[in-house]
């Protein structure tokens, strides 16, 4: 079954295209399955970014009732979500915002490191000033502290801290451990996120070391191609699906109303 659960909408600033124009390639390519999740009104949480990378509040009922409205039109079931930064200290005015509508399910993902957006392309450079073995282990502490919050669903990007192709000098599998343990502990659902395959690091967030881990502790599975235009909707997704059955796994997850469904990976 192949769902795209991470579709963005012009609304963000930097995505184009109208969500018709998302749902219609999604139904072309015989999607089962779709979710719109936008990024979320950082200004809700009390947070103003460097560079333009959210809806603004404003657009939250908005974006909230169009996708009400293509729920009724499209043949395929689109679902109502929302990709949220986590924040560190606001947790409260995160739950708070979020209560604001019925979510089917939320991403949490993590872009800012002491707010620093390290996923922007004009933030590339500073990469060169940087340990990336600490980066790494304060990118994945942060992870740690999203699950333990209570706050989400699905795990975003899981290691798009990657995203520029820098890697850790030493061995990082204790934090890959400690990091998919904290996300067992919670419940959570990993996203399998295809535009890492789009990117400078040519791999898919997460990387095969870290579903192996996520199979290996029984942690679900779900897909989304990130995308940013109708043209990337379902990029990367049957290629996602070869790869999870490969390592093993036979379930994928879905939501609806904050609950998560497993439904067979295969047939597609």
């Amino acid at each position: 079954m192949i769902v795209d659960y991470h579709l963005h909408t012009s609304r963000c600033g930097h995505a184009t295209g109208t969500m018709a124009e998302y749902a219609a390639a999604a139904e072309k390519q015989g999607i089962a399955e779709i979710g719109f999740a936008d990024h979320f009104p950082l200004e809700l949480l009390g947070f103003t970014p460097q560079h333009r990378v959210n809806m603004p509040p404003e657009e939250l009922d908005k974006y909230v009732a169009e996708v009400r409205r293509l729920q009724s039109r499209l043949s395929i079931p689109v679902r109502l979500g929302a990709e949220v930064d986590y924040l560190p200290g606001r947790e409260k005015e995160t739950a708070a915002a979020l209560a604001r509508h019925d979510f089917d399910y939320c991403i949490g993902s993590v872009h800012f490191l002491d707010g620093w957006d390290f996923t922007h392309p004009k933030e590339v450079k500073r990469y060169a000033k940087l340990d990336i073995d600490e980066l790494y282990e304060h990118y994945f502490a942060l992870i740690r502290d999203m699950a333990a919050s209570g706050l989400f669903d699905i795990v975003g990007h899981l290691d798009v801290v990657k995203k520029f192709a820098h890697f850790p000098r030493h061995d990082w599998s204790s934090v890959v451990e400690a990091t998919c343990r904290e996300i067992k502990k919670a419940d959570l659902c990993v996203e399998v996120n295809t535009a890492g395959w789009r990117a400078a690091v040519k791999e898919a967030y997460p990387g095969v070391m870290l579903l192996r881990k996520c199979l290996e502790l029984g942690i679900p599975v779900t897909l989304g191609s990130d995308a940013h235009s109708p043209k990337e909707v379902g990029s990367g997704l049957r290629r996602a699906v070869l790869l999870l059955a490969r390592l093993g796994f036979r379930e994928i997850a879905t939501f609806c109303s904050r609950r998560r469904i497993m439904r067979p990976l295969f047939p597609l």
